[in-house]
């Protein structure tokens, strides 16, 4: 997307700590949206580094959703690996 330039401009002058201190506060704006999308019984991909696993959401938890997958079986999985189906 078109990132604000004055936000970049800011990142632009922060040490890494503070660069930091951005990526945490992005990964959790990220489970906090992806909480919000995610529900129970909705299909999503399970995503990987070379492969995606279609699942079935079975709960939300805090920073992990409970999915089934094809095989049946349950998984814990990080919100940040779903991606909606």
């Amino acid at each position: 997307g078109n990132m604000n330039k004055t936000l970049i401009n800011e990142m632009k002058k922060l040490d890494n700590s503070g660069l930091n201190d951005v990526m945490d506060l992005a990964r959790e704006l990220m489970v906090m949206n992806g909480k919000m999308l995610f529900k129970p019984g909705m299909k999503v991909f399970m995503v990987q580094k070379t492969k995606k696993t279609p699942g079935v959401i079975v709960r939300i938890l805090q920073k992990n959703a409970v999915v089934t997958l094809d095989s049946g079986r349950n998984y814990r999985v990080p919100m940040s690996m779903l991606e909606a189906a």
